[in-house]
């Protein structure tokens, strides 16, 4: 038996979505703000109980035997290497990433949804990474540091941003197309380059172990929010599946 009248939609489909759209509406605001508020107050919780209680304790050394390990390894051509690979996450790196993005996301998507994913979760990493960090007050690890930063040791903010924008990029891809050559591209560069930066950080001497896995936490803290707050403003039908209309082509990138 059919239905002579039509179903009412209830759905929230948001036609018209273009370089006009805000990609960020109220309620993805006050997320992004609680996700700050929450992550810094988290974060600066297990900091103060990792200086109190862990770099005293046996597990605590082996945290720092590790970097001792990585110091006794240290090679011209590694740290070298190295200082490449952490440059990817330097402030002014990030900073010139997020101007050039911005021509690239219109020409490509014309719209800011992208962009927001990225960005906004940049600054609310960095925010968040930046309140926990001074108000822990680590120290760095006990070996000569091969970099220099402004801030304390825990948390890694060069590792959370890594985390933010390299598999925030993949999630772009993965957003806008279901080619397997740029899929896989992708999983390897939100693979690739968080445990490069990892690595580097640790190489480096400047976090231990301890530090890294809580800027991974914090990176994919904020992308996850962030993945959701972009999502708010999305059409229907995009949200939160992936499809494959849009295939990187900039014609076939306008939401209809």
């Amino acid at each position: 038996m059919t239905d002579d009248h039509p179903r009412e939609q209830t759905d929230d489909r948001r036609p018209g979505i273009d370089w006009r759209t805000s990609p960020i509406d109220r309620t993805g605001w006050l997320m992004m703000l609680t996700t700050f508020l929450a992550s810094a107050g988290v974060l600066t919780i297990v900091g103060l109980a990792v200086v109190e209680w862990w770099d005293g304790s046996a597990l605590g050394e082996r945290d720092a035997d590790l970097i001792r390990w990585f110091e006794d390894r240290r090679s011209a051509s590694l740290t070298t290497f190295a200082e490449l690979v952490s440059l990817a996450s330097d402030t002014l790196t990030k900073v010139i990433v997020g101007v050039a993005l911005i021509p690239v996301c219109l020409w490509l998507f014309r719209r800011w949804h992208e962009y927001a994913l990225i960005v906004g979760g940049l600054l609310v990493e960095v925010s968040a990474f930046g309140l926990s960090a001074r108000l822990v007050g680590r120290d760095r690890p006990p070996v000569e540091q091969l970099d220099g930063a402004p801030t304390d040791s825990f948390p890694s903010g060069h590792i959370a941003a890594a985390t933010v924008f390299y598999v925030g990029l993949a999630l772009v891809i993965f957003m806008r197309t279901r080619r397997p050559g740029p899929r896989a591209i992708a999983v390897l560069i939100a693979v690739v380059m968080p445990i490069g930066m990892v690595l580097s950080r640790l190489y480096l001497g400047m976090h231990y172990l301890s530090d890294a896995v809580a800027g991974l936490a914090l990176g994919a803290v904020v992308l996850v929010v962030m993945w959701r707050v972009v999502h708010r403003t999305l059409p229907f039908e995009e949200s939160p599946q992936l499809h494959d209309r849009a295939e990187l082509d900039p014609d076939e990138l306008v939401t209809s």
